[in-house]
């Protein structure tokens, strides 16, 4: 296994005015999956590609346990790409396809025979090894071109959205069977997607990228439910933001009054988050609540989207798919729980 260690890395591009990546640092432990996410043109891709050697970086280094491989040709970096699509030979079969980088590598028809079945077993496809490409299906290709990406063992597994061309049944599937498969070898992965869901069900980490930088990393679950900054915040999902004074476990605000907050160690001028399924709408009045009107609700299965109007402002609320759906200009209480209250900078 191998640590994946990016140390001040800056590429820019001639027609952009700014670098795609500015001062870029990451540490991606050994066995774990990064996923990298964020605006296109953020420079997602661009790290794949300076980790394969396919582009240079203009400043910086990349380390692979420790060791730089800025100077090691791209072919003996031992990281391989999965892309989204398969790009499987069709003049080979699904077994000359997986044994492809072993036969580059000198090793046995019988060993390649032998660790071909293994990778098939692996990825929940045994015994297709004559099948041409062409007969199976997306999802069954792209199993494939994993295969083929895992067979040689790699040091680095790179991952740039490779499941946006499938249907989602599909594409949930191989997020499982990818992730699984993963952890079974602990192959160091970064995954570049543009799906806050896929990113979430997939990583050990998700890296949010913004400004050619790391403006959050953590556990899915932690920036998910409390991103540290507004523009991660927004990426996320985070619509409403209040800002105001914080003293002694209250909040301040010109706009919404005073709300009740359990960060009581935060003093002075502060901005507070939070997500639009913690908002509570309900008849009652409570603390922090606020009157409110209702705009519209969408029902959407699992959830009803609700717009309500506070004054001039209008915000979103998520409510359980349980609740009834409120007919439009009906007066209510929007709750905003101080346990679901966040600091963010």
């Amino acid at each position: 296994m191998t640590t994946l260690t990016f140390t001040h890395i800056t590429k820019s591009y001639p027609k952009r005015d700014t670098p795609v990546l500015d001062d870029f640092l990451l540490d991606v432990q050994s066995g774990e999956l990064v996923s990298l996410l964020g605006p296109s043109g953020i420079g997602k891709s661009t790290l794949l590609k300076l980790i394969a050697g396919i582009e240079r970086p203009d400043a910086g280094d990349i380390r692979f346990d420790g060791e730089s491989v800025l100077s090691t040709a791209p072919n003996q970096r031992e990281a391989v790409f999965m892309f989204q699509k398969a790009y499987l030979f069709p003049f080979l079969n699904v077994g000359e396809n997986i044994a492809f980088g072993l036969k580059v590598k000198g090793f046995s028809t019988k060993e390649r025979l032998i660790k071909v079945a293994e990778m098939l077993d692996l990825i929940g496809l045994p015994g297709i090894e004559k099948r041409p490409p062409n007969e199976l299906s997306g999802g069954e290709q792209q199993r494939v071109a994993l295969a083929r990406s895992l067979v040689i063992r790699p040091k680095v597994l790179l991952l740039d959205e490779p499941f946006n061309s499938l249907d989602r049944p599909v594409r949930l599937s191989l997020q499982e069977a990818v992730r699984n498969i993963q952890r079974e070898l602990g192959i160091t992965t970064l995954l570049v997607t543009h799906d806050l869901d896929e990113a979430m069900a997939m990583s050990d980490r998700m890296a949010l990228m913004m400004g050619g930088k790391v403006a959050a990393i953590d556990k899915p679950q932690r920036l998910f439910q409390k991103p540290p900054c507004v523009e991660t915040a927004k990426f996320v999902g985070v619509k409403l933001f209040i800002e105001g004074v914080a003293s002694s476990g209250t909040l301040v605000s010109a706009e919404w009054g005073k709300l009740k907050i359990e960060d009581e160690q935060k003093v002075g001028r502060s901005i507070f988050a939070i997500r639009p399924e913690h908002i509570r709408i309900q008849k009652e009045k409570c603390e922090n609540a606020l009157a409110g009107v209702v705009k519209n609700c969408v029902y959407r299965g699992t959830q009803i989207e609700m717009k309500i109007a506070l004054g001039e402002r209008v915000l979103r609320a998520h409510i359980p798919a349980k609740n009834e759906i409120m007919p439009a200009e009906e007066p209510v209480q929007v709750i905003l729980p101080k346990e679901h209250l966040f600091a963010v900078n």
